[in-house]
C-alpha cells in the first residue's frame, strides 16, 4: 500500500463569491490584525491591483501582499486585472490562502539569489523553492530554499534551437561544473559568509527593488541565463510542455524564473520584507543521470522572511520550543529509539520505545476485531516477476531494495525485491483459492516491516525512514458495497483518532480522477460518487482536490492536526482499479446482480480498497511523541507506575519495606515472588496458572529500580523528584506504615508543564482541553465515590490505597484509554 501524502498539493482556498472573507490570523505574527478584503473591479476603469486596493483601503494597502482574481487566479498588485474580472481579494501575510505566503517567501528567495551571487562570486542559483507552513503554525521546515552551485559558466552557453540538442548541451555544462566544484573538496559556506549574505539579502528588500514576470519564449530565455545552468534546466523544463517561460526581473535585469508547479507570482517590490533570517546550510546532490553516487556538488542554503521584525521574534521562540519538543531529543531522554550508522534509516527500538509501539497496535487490532478485519501475513522477499506484474517495477523500482542470494542456483537464480508495500500479496492471496460473492467484503490487514530506499539526505528521526511498519488494510468488495466500506472505513479512522487523543482535529480530502487515469470513465464516476456519499454521511467537513487523485483511482486523504497546529498525513483510502486488472482477480457473481464489472459469464471483477488509519507506525509515534511531550496518559505511558521503598533505620523494618515493595510491584505487573526470582513462568503447573489466568491488560508496567531497595541510596525526596523527571504516572510509596497495613501511599505526577491530552473536538466551541492528571481525577472520584468526595478538589495526593483497589483503578484507567 502506497504511504499517503509524500507530494500532496496544497489546496485552494479563495474566496467564491464577492464577499469578503475572513481568516484566522497565525498565532506567530503581530498582534496587528487585517483580513482578507474582496473590492469589486470596475471594467470601465482600468487600474492595476495596487491602485483598486488604495483606493478601497488607502490607510491599511500595506498589509496585503498579493490577490486572487475571481476565477482564483493569482495576481501581483503590479499587475492589471483581466477585463472580465468581477472582483480581486486581497491577501495579507497571515491569510489562510497560503498564496500570500507562498509570495512574500518566494519574493525574499530571489532577493537572497542577488545576495548569493554578490557575497559568493562566481556561484550560481537555481529556481528557489518555497515549503508553506502546514496548519495555522510554521514549523522547522517553513521558508524558502536555493541550491547553489559554486561555479558558472565562462564564456555563457549557446543553446541549439532544437530541443534535445539543448539539454545535452545544458548536461554537458553541468558536469563541467560539478567536476570543478569537487575537484576541491566537498563545498562549504564559511559563517561570515552566511553572515554576509543575510546583510546583503536586508540591503535588498531595504532598496525597495521592484519586481516584475515578463513571459518570454523558452530560446530567448535561455539567451539571458547562458552562464547558470541550473536556471536552464528549469526553461527546458517549460520547452518541454510547450510553455512559455516566466522570466522574473529585479528593476530591468533578468534574476531567474518562477518555478515551474504552483500558482506562482510575485510581490510588485521587496519593501515589504521586514525581516530575513538565513537559517544554515547543507550539501546536497544534483538529480542526473551521470551524476557521481554519493556526491553532493550543491549547497543548499535555507531562509525565511516576515513583514515585520516583531514576527521573526515570534517564529524564533517558536522554534525553541518546537526543539525542545523534537521526538528525536524525546525519544533519546525517554531511552524509546536511536539510530546507528549501521543501519541508516532503520532504528533501533528500545524495550520502553516497544510498551508504546505494541499498545499502539493494541488499539487498532481491537479496531480490526469490531469491523471484521482478519490479520494475515505475506512474505518479505518478492521475484521481480510479481513486481513486473503488478506494474511497481516500472513505476517504483528506484524507490525499492533488490535482494539477491550469496549462492543462487537453478530455480532460485533472478532479482527479488524487498516489500515496500503489501497490496500485491495480498492480490496473490485472494487469487490463490475460488472466491463467491458470499465471502465478500474480504478485509485483510497486516503490520509486516516495509522497505523503501529512500534518500540518504531525507532520512529524518521516525518521520522518514527505510524500514517501518504500518496499519496496511486491503479490502475486496462488490461495486455495490464501496460505499458502506468507506462509512465504515471513516467510522473507524475517527474512533482511533479520539483514543489518542486527536479529537476531531483532522481533515479530509477528496481527490479526483487525474488526466493519466486508467480504465473506465463510469467506474471512475460511480466511485466518485460513492466516496462522496460517504463524506457527507460521515457529518465531518471535507475538501475537494480536483484531478490529483491516483491513476488507478480516487482517494480520500486524511490529515491529522496536532497539538501545535501542523498538519501531518496520516491515513489513506484509495480505490484501486489496476491490481484487480493486473492479476486477473474475480469472484462468483450474485444472482441478478448490477453494476459490476463481468470479466466472463458469471464472473465479475472485485473493487479493491487500500486502507491505513494511522500509516507508518514509525512516523505516527513521532507525531504522539510531539504531541504528548513526553507526558503519556496512563494506558499508552511506558512509565505507568514507580515503586518508591521509604526505609527506617531499623534492619528488620527494611527487610520488610523491601520485601513489600517488591510485592507491590510484582502484584501490579502481573506476576509473582516465584516467577520474578525465577525469570521463568513455567516451571511449575502452579506458577503457569498463574500466569496464565492473569489478562494481558492487567499487567502494568510498573517498576521498581534495584537502586531503591539500597537503605544506604538516595534520599525519599531525591527518588520522588527522579521518579518526577522520568515522567511516571503514578509514584506509589511504601514505607513502615503501609508495610504493616498493607496499603499503598499514592501520588499523581505533577503536571504544570504537561500539554492538554484530548482536545475535543476541533470546530466545537465548548470542547474542554484537559491534562492527564484533570482525567485520571474524574475517574478516580467516579470509580470510587466512597473514597473521593464529589467536591473533593483535585489533588496530587490521592492517600492510602489497598493492592486491589490500586489495581482495579489502574484496571480503569487502562480501559478507559485514560
Amino acid at each position: 500500500m502506497l504511504v499517503p501524502g509524500r507530494d500532496v498539493r496544497i489546496l485552494r482556498t479563495w474566496a467564491r463569491g464577492p464577499l469578503t472573507v475572513r481568516h484566522a490570523r497565525l498565532s506567530m505574527c503581530a498582534p496587528v490584525s487585517v483580513d482578507a478584503r474582496t473590492v469589486p473591479v470596475r471594467p470601465d476603469l482600468p487600474a492595476s491591483a495596487a491602485q483598486i486596493l488604495n483606493t478601497a483601503c488607502s490607510n491599511e494597502a500595506g498589509a496585503y501582499v498579493v490577490a486572487r482574481d475571481d476565477r482564483g487566479q493569482p495576481l501581483s498588485l503590479s499587475a492589471t486585472p483581466s477585463p472580465s474580472a468581477k472582483y480581486l481579494t486581497f491577501l495579507p501575510f497571515e491569510s489562510d490562502d497560503k498564496l500570500a505566503q507562498r509570495t512574500f517567501w518566494l519574493s525574499a528567495a530571489y532577493a537572497q539569489c542577488i545576495a548569493v551571487e554578490q557575497v559568493c562570486k562566481g556561484a550560481i542559483c537555481s529556481v528557489p523553492m518555497v515549503t508553506e507552513s502546514a496548519g495555522n503554525e510554521l514549523d522547522a521546515t517553513s521558508g524558502y530554499t536555493i541550491e547553489v552551485l559554486r561555479a558558472r559558466m565562462d564564456p555563457p552557453l549557446s543553446l541549439s534551437a532544437h530541443l534535445h540538442e539543448a539539454h545535452l548541451q545544458v548536461d554537458e555544462a553541468l558536469q563541467t561544473c560539478v567536476t570543478t566544484v569537487l575537484r576541491s573538496g566537498s563545498p562549504k559556506v564559511a559563517d561570515e559568509e552566511l553572515s554576509d549574505i543575510e546583510r546583503a539579502v536586508k540591503q535588498v528588500c531595504q532598496s525597495g527593488l521592484p519586481l516584475s514576470v515578463e513571459p518570454l519564449p523558452w530560446h530567448e530565455a535561455c539567451g539571458l541565463f547562458g552562464h547558470n545552468p541550473l536556471v536552464l534546466r528549469t526553461i527546458l523544463d517549460y520547452a518541454d510542455h510547450e510553455e512559455r517561460v516566466p522570466v522574473v526581473y529585479a528593476e530591468s535585469r533578468a534574476i531567474s524564473v518562477l518555478p515551474r508547479h504552483g500558482d506562482t507570482t510575485l510581490l510588485r517590490q521587496t519593501k515589504p520584507i521586514k525581516a530575513v533570517k538565513v537559517l544554515g546550510w547543507s550539501t546536497a546532490t544534483l538529480q542526473a543521470s551521470w551524476a557521481l553516487e554519493g556526491s553532493q556538488p550543491l549547497l543548499r542554503i535555507r531562509g525565511i522572511a516576515f513583514p515585520s521584525s516583531n514576527d521573526l521574534q515570534k517564529y524564533k521562540t517558536r522554534m525553541s520550543d518546537l526543539e525542545k519538543s523534537d521526538h528525536r531529543h524525546l525519544g533519546m531522554a525517554q531511552q524509546l529509539f536511536f539510530a546507528h550508522d549501521s543501519s541508516p534509516g532503520s532504528p533501533f527500538v528500545m524495550p520502553h520505545g516497544m510498551r508504546l509501539i505494541r499498545k499502539v497496535e493494541r488499539v487498532i487490532r481491537d479496531l480490526y476485531d469490531a469491523f471484521g478485519y482478519e490479520e494475515v501475513q505475506t512474505p518479505q522477499l518478492y521475484r521481480s516477476s510479481l513486481w513486473k506484474q503488478s506494474g511497481h517495477w516500472d513505476k517504483y523500482r528506484d524507490d525499492m531494495f533488490s535482494a539477491q542470494g550469496f549462492s543462487c542456483c537453478g530455480e532460485h537464480d533472478g532479482v527479488f525485491g524487498l516489500k515496500p508495500m503489501n497490496c500485491p500479496g495480498h492480490c496473490v492471496m485472494f487469487a490463490h483459492q475460488p472466491r463467491s460473492y458470499r465471502e465478500l467484503p474480504w478485509r485483510l490487514a497486516e503490520f509486516s516491516p516495509l522497505h523503501r530506499n529512500e534518500a540518504s539526505g531525507s532520512l529524518s528521526g521516525l518521520t522518514r525512514v527505510r524500514r517501518f511498519h504500518q496499519d496496511d488494510a486491503h479490502v475486496f468488495c462488490m461495486p455495490s458495497q464501496v460505499a458502506r466500506e468507506i462509512e465504515s472505513m471513516l467510522h473507524m479512522l475517527s474512533l482511533g483518532y479520539r483514543v489518542f487523543g486527536f479529537g476531531d482535529r483532522y481533515e479530509l480530502v477528496l481527490s479526483t480522477r487525474p488526466d493519466n487515469f486508467i480504465g473506465d470513465i463510469s467506474l471512475w464516476d460511480r466511485a466518485e460518487a460513492n466516496l462522496k456519499q460517504a463524506l457527507d454521511q460521515c457529518g465531518k467537513p471535507w475538501s475537494l482536490n480536483e484531478g490529483d487523485g491516483a491513476f488507478y483511482g480516487p482517494k480520500i486523504d486524511i490529515r491529522l492536526v496536532d497539538a501545535m497546529g501542523r498538519k501531518h498525513q496520516t491515513a489513506t483510502i484509495q480505490l484501486d482499479f489496476q491490481l484487480p486488472e493486473r492479476f486477473q482477480l474475480e469472484y462468483a457473481q450474485a444472482p441478478s446482480e448490477e453494476g459490476a464489472h463481468e470479466v466472463r459469464p458469471g464472473y465479475a471483477r472485485p473493487v479493491m480498497i487500500h486502507r491505513a488509519i494511522l500509516g507508518s507506525f514509525e512516523r505516527f509515534l513521532a507525531i504522539l511523541v510531539e504531541q504528548c511531550k513526553g507526558w503519556w496518559p496512563f494506558w499508552l505511558s511506558p512509565r505507568q507506575a514507580v515503586v518508591i521503598p521509604a526505609f527506617g533505620s531499623d534492619p528488620e523494618s527494611y527487610e520488610r519495606t523491601a520485601a513489600y515493595a517488591q510485592e507491590v510491584q510484582a502484584t501490579l505487573c502481573g506476576t509473582t515472588e516465584e516467577t520474578r526470582m525465577s525469570r521463568n513462568p513455567f516451571l511449575s503447573a502452579s506458577m503457569a496458572h498463574h500466569t496464565l489466568q492473569v489478562p494481558s491488560r492487567t499487567r502494568f508496567q510498573v517498576e521498581l529500580p534495584p537502586h531503591y531497595l539500597s537503605s544506604s541510596g538516595d534520599t525519599l525526596g531525591r527518588k520522588v523528584r527522579h521518579a518526577q523527571l522520568q515522567r511516571y504516572n503514578f509514584i506509589l510509596i511504601v514505607g513502615q506504615q503501609e508495610t504493616q497495613s498493607r496499603t499503598i501511599n499514592v501520588r499523581l505526577r505533577d503536571e504544570k508543564a504537561a500539554p492538554a491530552w484530548h482536545a475535543g473536538a476541533a470546530d466545537s466551541q465548548d470542547s474542554e482541553s484537559l491534562r492527564v492528571q484533570d482525567m485520571v481525577w474524574a475517574v478516580a472520584k467516579a470509580t470510587f465515590p466512597e473514597k473521593i468526595a464529589a467536591d473533593a478538589p483535585p489533588s496530587h495526593d490521592l492517600g492510602t490505597w489497598t493492592l486491589p483497589e490500586l489495581r482495579r483503578l489502574f484496571c480503569v484507567l487502562d480501559t478507559l484509554h485514560v
